[in-house]
């Protein structure tokens, strides 16, 4: 298990900026350079919804859930796990388990982000429910550490988090209730003092890309697409792009997604733009929402048998999700097309930079599915 430790002991130089590194447009090599290890001798059908990062020199994965029995429409329940895995990686690219540890409970969908201080989870979800607690883990050549930090506000589940210098974002997410617009920061070198809130995010948003821009004039959050299920059931699906500006404390909007996009995942390059790997565009989750929608108002049997007919056979035959890779001019305000994933798009997952590397660890990439692969893409190859 981890040393559970009630304080942080060890700090580096950390920090996100952009520079005028070129880097290619098409992101076209990718290499699966991984997978989470086989449980008794049985392969890993992979997780969605875990924490992921990197704090040194390994890659973290922790949590997740999957579908280990059955598929949701066939009544399989949704197991959440406890498991962390460390990475090594050579400078090929190519990943090697290191180890592995336990979480002091089972956890999927928090908010995540790489700290100078390890990597932050905050909030998230289990069998119990959705979870205020917040962790930040360590993890060395010869041991790991788990401190407990100051409990978030409300509990939040499916939230985004973004980190520079000391300071941690945790923004919007949902609650027991609602989609949350709420923004809260901490100082993790004051850790005692907990959470304070920051202007609200323009609208409630779940499931949305969020990242940290250092750059020459300003320095901000970036938060791209996302959606907020509706009292009806029904969810908006976004495709807005915001920035706030931490010195002003203040929300502006920005140029939009080409269209509505949830669950995907991004980061800012060594370059200083922002890319994002496919998403849930809703062509099917919206359906199915609908359904749900009309199940829900419907007092008939044979009509309500009828509608789950309808919505199990679009999660049985989902397509999987948007392979476009998108890219976010920041200077000039512009979103571009460049490319697609050449593999399955994972979603409810992370994509984060490492040593050059781009790495994308597992996730689902249809209705229930998920994968075990590892996969990445080095932004500099080596001559």
């Amino acid at each position: 298990m981890f040393r559970v430790s009630t304080c942080l002991i060890f700090s580096m130089l950390w920090m996100l900026t952009a520079n005028s590194q070129h880097l290619p447009n098409q992101l076209t090599n990718w290499k699966k350079v991984g997978a989470f290890p086989a449980t008794n001798g049985i392969p890993s059908i992979g997780l969605a919804g875990q924490s992921a990062g990197v704090f040194g020199n390994f890659m973290i994965v922790a949590g997740g859930t999957n579908f280990p029995d059955k598929m949701p429409w066939e009544g399989g329940r949704k197991v959440y796990y406890d498991d962390v895995f460390f990475y090594g990686k050579n400078t090929k690219g190519v990943l090697t388990l290191s180890g592995s540890d336990k979480l002091p409970m089972n956890l999927a969908y928090a908010a995540t982000a790489a700290t100078e201080k390890g990597l932050l989870i905050a909030g998230g979800e289990n069998e119990t429910g959705i979870l205020n607690k917040v962790m930040i883990l360590q993890v060395f050549k010869d041991y790991e550490e788990l401190a407990f930090l100051p409990d978030l506000p409300i509990p939040l589940t499916n939230a985004m988090a973004v980190a520079y210098q000391s300071s941690v974002y945790v923004m919007g997410g949902e609650t027991f209730s609602k989609v949350s617009d709420k923004v809260f920061v901490m100082d993790l070198n004051n850790s005692k003092n907990g959470w304070t809130s920051l202007p609200p995010l323009p609208h409630p948003i779940s499931h949305g890309v969020a990242v940290f821009f250092n750059g020459e004039k300003t320095n901000g959050i970036y938060i791209f697409g996302g959606r907020a299920k509706q009292k009806n059931g029904i969810s908006d699906l976004y495709s807005t792009s915001h920035f706030f500006d931490i010195n002003a404390q203040q929300w502006t909007v920005k140029a939009p997604l080409p269209y509505g996009l949830s669950a995907g995942t991004g980061l800012l390059d060594p370059s200083g733009r922002v890319l994002l790997f496919g998403g849930d565009r809703g062509e099917v989750f919206s359906k199915v929402e609908a359904l749900v929608a009309q199940k829900n108002s419907q007092t008939d049997s044979l009509a309500i048998e009828t509608l789950d007919k309808k919505r199990v056979v679009l999660q049985s035959t989902h397509p999987g999700f948007s392979h476009e890779i998108l890219a976010y001019d920041i200077e000039r305000d512009r979103w571009d097309a460049i490319g697609s994933l050449p593999f399955p798009t994972p979603v409810t997952t992370h994509a984060f930079m490492w040593d050059g590397f781009i790495m994308i660890p597992g996730g689902e990439v249809r209705a229930g599915v998920r994968t075990p692969h590892i996969f990445s893409l080095e932004l500099t190859p080596k001559k």
